[in-house]
């Protein structure tokens, strides 16, 4: 990705490589998820009164070969969340053996969670989706390549460079239009500088709620606030910075030599 030499090799290569399909194979992909989303719904041992999704799919972040999604099912069976903690268990349990049962049986596995961390998580997610959902396309387009440099480069992809787009984005006044090139310098040389990282959004909490303060008062660099659980520092699920900087740095030198590297982000040229 980062031998291309200009925009248009870089928006090229994202259309290539990056992008979802379409056509027929988005069609078979939506296909796969309604059916997968019927087959959690049979199996579930409850009526379900609500379905929500969420992940990288619905946000219209996910790349080509790397797509996740969220299924959450409401009951209207449950008195409480206390009422439903106690069910939880046995409720999983039921819905485990039951997919178990089916062909997609050998993809499952368990949550290591606490009940509370995953109630709140769960109730959250039509935020977290419409957060990134806010963004404008190129927004995604820049998403999809950090998504898609972090996994060439490391293990797994992680929140925080979804995140950390968005950041850049907003910090750089929201343009409609901008090369990709830059936007994507942007987010490396901040990586390179992760111990600056400080990123906190306010539109969900204010920023006296005492859960918010608590959790400010401790937080560790780099520190990226999940923009609507102000309990959670996704930059937390990483503990390799120094090696995200150093592989970093060397993308930096690269990215450096791009024949645009002058034009600022908010710029819709490709030269």
């Amino acid at each position: 990705m980062l031998e291309c030499k200009c925009s248009q090799e870089l928006q090229r290569f994202a259309d290539k490589k990056i992008r979802p399909a379409s056509g027929s194979q988005s069609a078979a992909c939506v296909a796969e998820i309604s059916a997968l989303l019927q087959l959690i719904q049979g199996c579930f041992p409850v009526p379900a009164s609500r379905v929500i999704q969420g992940g990288s799919y619905v946000k219209g972040t996910d790349t080509q070969g790397c797509s996740e999604i969220d299924i959450v099912l409401l009951s209207d069976v449950f008195a409480s969340v206390n009422h439903c903690k106690k069910q939880l268990r046995e409720g999983l349990e039921t819905l485990r053996e039951n997919l178990k049962r089916t062909s997609h049986g050998n993809r499952l596995y368990l949550c290591n969670d606490r009940d509370e961390a995953q109630l709140c998580a769960l109730a959250l997610l039509p935020y977290q989706v419409d957060f990134v959902k806010a963004s404008v396309v190129r927004v995604k387009g820049l998403s999809r390549l950090m998504i898609h440099w972090f996994k060439t480069s490391f293990a797994n992809t992680t929140k925080e460079m979804e995140l950390l787009t968005i950041y850049i984005w907003e910090r750089a006044e929201k343009p409609l239009f901008f090369s990709l090139v830059q936007g994507m310098r942007a987010v490396l040389k901040l990586l390179v500088r992760y111990a600056e990282i400080d990123v906190v959004w306010h539109r969900h909490y204010h920023p006296k709620f005492p859960i918010f303060v608590k959790v400010n008062q401790k937080h560790t660099r780099p520190f990226i606030l999940d923009p609507v659980n102000p309990t959670v520092n996704v930059c937390d699920t990483c503990n390799a910075w120094d090696e995200v900087a150093h592989v970093d740095l060397r993308s930096g030198l690269v990215a450096a030599t791009f024949r645009s590297s002058s034009v600022p982000l908010s710029s819709d040229t490709n030269s």
